[in-house]
Parts: C-alpha cells; sequence; structure tokens
C-alpha cells in the first residue's frame, strides 16, 4: 500500500513540473502572438519587456515593426533611434535606421545615416544612395568629395568617373581631371567619346603629350565603329580625333596612324612600285564629309605624277 501511494506521489510530481515546463516564457508568448496576428497583445507585451529594460535585438526589431505597421511613427523612431545608438558601429542597424528615414521621407536625417553607414562600412549602394541625395541637393561639393574615395577605393563606376574629370576640369584641377579620366577610359566602353576628349587635352595641357596621342590612336577604330551606327551629319567623333591629334603633332600623328600597323579602322593606301608613299588623313573639306557617321573614319591617299589623289 505505501509502495503504491508513493507511486502515485511521484508520477503526480512528475506530471505537475512537466506541465510547468511546458508552460510558454514570454519569448515564445510574444513570437506566437505575432505568429498569430494578434498584434495589439504582442505589443503589449513587448512595450513592457522594452520598458523594463530587456532588449534582446529580436524582440526589439519586431516592436519597431509592430509600431510602423500600427502607424506609430515617433514610437518606431524612437526605438530605431535608441537601437542604434546602443550599437553605433553596427551597419545592420545603421542601415535599419537609414531606411528607417526614407520611409518617413526625412531625407535630412536618411543622408546622415548613409553618411556614418559609409563611414563605417564603405559600399557602391550606399554610396549610390549618398549621391543622389547630394545631385537632388545640389550638393555638389560633398559628392565631389565622395567621387574622390570612390576613385581613390577604385569603387567608382564609369559614368562617375567621366562626371568627375569634368567637373575637375572645368575647376582648373587638371591632374585630379586627368587621375579620374584615365580611370574611365580604363572601364568605360571603348566607344565613348566625351570624356576621352577631355583627356585628351587634359593630357596635353599637363605635358603629356606622347600619352595623349598613344591613347588617341588606339580610340580611332572604336570611335569609327560607333559612327557607322548613328545617323546624322557634321563632323565624326574619329575625324574630329584626328584633327586634335595633328594639332598637337603631326609627324607624331602620321606615324601612329599610317605606320605598318595603323590602328584599326583606319585605312591607309598601298603606293604603287616605283612610286613614293605619302598618307595624307585628309579630315577637311570633302573628306569632312565623308568622314559623318555612315562612312569611314579617316582615308590615306597618295599623290600621282599628275598631281592627283587617288583614293582608296
Amino acid at each position: 500500500m505505501l509502495r503504491h501511494i508513493l507511486f502515485i506521489g511521484g508520477v503526480a510530481v512528475l506530471a505537475l513540473a512537466s506541465g510547468v515546463a511546458m508552460v510558454p516564457g514570454e519569448r515564445e508568448q510574444w513570437t506566437m502572438l505575432v505568429r498569430d496576428g494578434r498584434n495589439q497583445e504582442a505589443l503589449a507585451l513587448l512595450g513592457a519587456r522594452y520598458a523594463a529594460g530587456r532588449r534582446e535585438s529580436d524582440a526589439v526589431v519586431h516592436l519597431y515593426r509592430l509600431y510602423m505597421g500600427l502607424a506609430e511613427i515617433e514610437k518606431a523612431t524612437r526605438v530605431i533611434q535608441e537601437f542604434t545608438a546602443e550599437k553605433p558601429d553596427d551597419p545592420q542597424r545603421l542601415e535599419m535606421l537609414a531606411r528607417h528615414y526614407a520611409d518617413i521621407q526625412d531625407t535630412p536625417a536618411e543622408t546622415r545615416a548613409l553618411q556614418a553607414l559609409f563611414e563605417l562600412q564603405p559600399s557602391l549602394p550606399t554610396a549610390r544612395q549618398l549621391l543622389i541625395h547630394y545631385r537632388l541637393d545640389g550638393d555638389f561639393t560633398r559628392e565631389q568629395a565622395l567621387l574622390r574615395v570612390l576613385l581613390a577605393h577604385e569603387m567608382i563606376t564609369a559614368n562617375d568617373a567621366e562626371r568627375l574629370g569634368l567637373m575637375l576640369a572645368a575647376q582648373g584641377d587638371l591632374f585630379g581631371a586627368r587621375e579620374a579620366l584615365i580611370r574611365f577610359d580604363e572601364i568605360a566602353n571603348p566607344e565613348r567619346s566625351i570624356g576621352r576628349f577631355v583627356l585628351f587635352d587634359v593630357l596635353v595641357q599637363t605635358g603629356d603629350t606622347a600619352g595623349a596621342l598613344s591613347r588617341a590612336a588606339s580610340w580611332v577604330g572604336h570611335f569609327r565603329r560607333a559612327g557607322l551606327h548613328r545617323a546624322g551629319t557634321g563632323e565624326s567623333a574619329s575625324a574630329r580625333l584626328i584633327r586634335m591629334m595633328r594639332a598637337v603633332d603631326e609627324t607624331e600623328t602620321r606615324r601612329l596612324l599610317c605606320g605598318p600597323q595603323p590602328p584599326e579602322g583606319v585605312a591607309v593606301a598601298t603606293p604603287e612600285e616605283g612610286k613614293d608613299s605619302a598618307c595624307d588623313l585628309a579630315i577637311s573639306g570633302q573628306q569632312a564629309e565623308a568622314e559623318a557617321p555612315g562612312t569611314i573614319v579617316t582615308r590615306a591617299t597618295v599623290p600621282e605624277e599628275s598631281g592627283r589623289r587617288r583614293r582608296r
């Protein structure tokens, strides 16, 4: 009989202990409330925990989301600001803060958060967002400073490198413009011409005429291919480039464009036997018209005994 009583008592104690263990804790409670869509109850529970200083990351994030879902903007802002302030060197928290300011359309605060995030963890997505804000605000000083940082870290895009180079050239910072435009030349589509024209001028002005002519000779063929697919009239990019090269150094231009291995897209006539060859880069008059988009880039001519010029 005594054994039976002890057995029943032991079973009862185990059952009681199991029942207590199965009662959900606070974490399980708010998790189930959020899962079941009982937002007000979950908000009350999470709010009480937050006020008591029990601020686990996942609980705080859920509290913030509940405030936002219920349009409690001020409370949500306070929660996410305090959450970020606890660990200001956490990129994920700064990113959440910046996203929050974007959601509530607080542009100045979003910009500050993005600046802090970029200083902590430089990245192209963050830089793009900052550049958008700087350009919309007309804050070209900060835009230029950010572009310089991107250039120094080799994170800059072709469009931004060209823009930076043009800005610096307009301000008279030729060496800065040269650095930016050389980077542009390295990574941009080979048929893009505006930045390369400015780079040519900058190289000449900084005394690197050999580098300018060498680069220009490598661009001619690409400019020609671009011109073949563009409609319009006027001087083509390739004709303009050759004219600029000749203005700098006629002899070197002829050597580069009319040598044994001219750049792709430059046609050089082969003289007949017994006649002297003379490469004539015709880019004016009728030749300028021929250089318009849709025709060949440049033509070399060889003088005949009669004084006329035979074109090939």
